[in-house]
């Protein structure tokens, strides 16, 4: 958008900034029809001309932590139609353009707040000679977000003070029943893609921002991949084939095509020679959020 002020502008008409008062920056964008639903306290003022919902008079990371945890405990409880539907009691870091971490904020308000969040992706293959084979979860039915589809092999958020791989290897254990000895002696990092997405994971308006570690790790033939908890339907063998026409067909969450997508560029398997727009699909799985406000 730093190439485009107009097109950016245009786009934010619908979403408020949300600023903490003395920060210069926004943390994150919410989109009106969230805002709506909010019961806010004295702790947050709004301004509906410039479109800017702030936080004040919380001046630690104590104090913020506070409003926004109470604000979210709040939504949940009132259950407006765009608040979140579940407080899941599980921190996560919210960083300052300039690297502070500036307050924790519940999982719950990734969505309506537009923050900059953190995830691991992991994806397992098992090798059998020259044949190569994927593990490949089918989400829950009673998943709450986009049930029914494929996934990554597993996938996290990171906690607040949390390492990437120390939650690839909670995560394995839990929800694909892989010890954490195998995983960390077994897993290779493959760097990160990062997007954003003007919509919730529940495909309501919203804003997400995120930065996912990718990871790769070979799977012994002996190991059958088993949900360890309700999140997962089934894990599934499939071949690269089967991969790529699942991927064609819209058969995975979105964003996690753009993990799969990454491992076959990484793997040769989507490469200059055999695809035309191979170019910007590498340049749009990266984006770097540097979130602003637009004068005028």
């Amino acid at each position: 958008m730093h190439h485009n002020p107009a097109a950016y502008k245009i786009w934010m008409q619908d979403y408020y900034y949300f600023i903490i008062e003395g920060y210069s920056k926004p943390f994150g964008y919410m989109h009106s029809s969230i805002l709506q639903g909010l019961n806010l306290s004295s702790n947050w003022k709004v301004n509906s001309e410039q479109r800017l919902l702030t936080m004040v008079q919380a001046n630690s990371f104590q104090e913020r932590t506070q409003v926004i945890r109470e604000l979210l405990s709040l939504a949940v409880i009132e259950g407006a139609p765009t608040s979140p539907q579940k407080f899941y009691d599980e921190a996560l870091r919210v960083m300052s353009s300039e690297g502070e971490h500036v307050l924790d904020t519940d999982r719950s308000g990734l969505d309506p707040f537009g923050f900059v969040s953190y995830s691991s992706h992991m994806i397992g293959f098992v090798r059998d000679g020259n044949d190569i084979r994927y593990w490949v979860p089918k989400r829950s039915v009673t998943k709450p977000t986009v049930p029914n589809k494929l996934d990554s092999t597993v996938a996290g958020v990171i906690w607040s003070g949390e390492r990437p791989i120390d939650c690839m290897v909670r995560k394995t254990a839990v929800e694909a029943s892989i010890s954490k000895e195998y995983t960390r002696a077994n897993i290779t990092a493959c760097g990160t893609v990062s997007y954003q997405m003007s919509i919730t994971s529940k495909g309501q308006p919203g804003c997400q921002h995120i930065i996912s570690y990718l990871y790769e790790m070979e799977i012994g033939k002996d190991m059958i991949l088993r949900p360890g908890n309700d999140e997962v339907e089934a894990f599934t063998l499939m071949t690269l084939d089967d991969v790529k026409g699942a991927l064609m067909e819209g058969e995975f969450v979105a964003n996690r095509a753009m993990v799969w997508l990454a491992y076959l560029i990484r793997h040769g398997v989507v490469t200059a020679e055999n695809e035309p727009d191979f170019v910007e699909i590498c340049q749009r799985l990266q984006r770097k959020h540097d979130l602003f406000i637009v004068e005028g």
